[in-house]
Parts: structure tokens; C-alpha cells; sequence
């Protein structure tokens, strides 16, 4: 939203491509390309665990294991996260 100087989430029929689970494609609207990132960043490994994921894993029928959505977690909100290195690109305070 800072990126795109917007004070409020933008109506699907707006921006339909914000209405989504495509991480992908969320970074690609950030104009990121997480396949462009060097694997020598402190966040690659971070990074690839949160692509790994996709909405439908949420539809299994077998339970996620604590281990793996443990490490989700941590790969998203820990130090050296990705929500902490999106928030250092775009200067926020998170």
C-alpha cells in the first residue's frame, strides 16, 4: 500500500490482482522477482520457504506438520524474514 501511496485496500474490481494467495504474483505486483534474488542473501532461504507454501495446503486433509508450520512461521515473521525485508525496502516500521 505505501509502495502504491494508497490509504486504504483497493476494491477487487480495482485490483484484482491484490485479491489473491499467489505469492508470486504479489511479489511480481511489488515489483520484486523472488527468483532474482542471489541465494546469498540472509533472506533466500527465508523466501524460499514462503513461496513453497500455496493456499490449497490449507484444504488438505492431512494436518500440516507443527515442524512445517513452524518453520513457515519463522521463514515469514522471524529475523531475517521476508515480512522484515519487505518492510526494509519499503522503510516501514513494523
Amino acid at each position: 500500500m505505501k509502495k502504491e501511496r494508497l490509504n486504504r485496500w483497493p476494491d477487487r474490481d480495482d485490483a484484482p490482482d491484490l485479491w489473491t494467495h499467489d505469492l508470486r504474483g504479489l511479489f511480481k505486483r511489488l515489483g520484486v522477482d523472488p527468483l532474482g534474488i542471489d541465494p546469498r542473501n540472509l533472506v533466500a532461504p527465508a523466501l524460499k520457504t514462503v513461496l513453497d507454501w500455496r493456499r490449497d495446503h490449507g484444504y488438505s486433509v492431512a494436518k500440516l506438520p507443527l515442524k512445517h508450520a513452524s518453520q513457515l512461521c519463522e521463514a515469514a515473521f522471524e529475523s531475517n524474514g521476508v515480512v522484515e525485508w519487505i518492510a526494509g525496502l519499503y522503510r516501514l516500521n513494523i
